[in-house]
């Protein structure tokens, strides 16, 4: 650890939360940014919406499929 000597002059049970503390504050303010500075955001976390639904085809074709073709190998071999 580069600043491992750090911990002989700030006590770990000061400086762990310090730094936790920061990193949280930080982490919102970087969220309450995204939030009032671009207008993709809210319309992402409030979801499509009820006028944006997806639309379930009810009639769905169906497929035909050839009936299987049976094919029989004869058993007799050429003139013996």
């Amino acid at each position: 650890m580069i600043y491992g000597k750090v911990w002989l002059h700030v006590k770990p049970s000061v400086g762990i939360p310090l730094f936790l503390g920061a990193v949280a504050v930080a982490s919102f303010s970087v969220h309450v940014a995204l939030v009032t500075n671009t207008t993709w955001v809210k319309r992402f976390l409030n979801g499509p919406g009820p006028a944006k639904a997806a639309q379930i085809k009810q009639d769905v074709a169906q497929a035909t499929v050839p009936p299987p073709t049976v094919l029989v190998a004869s058993t007799t071999r050429g003139s013996d």
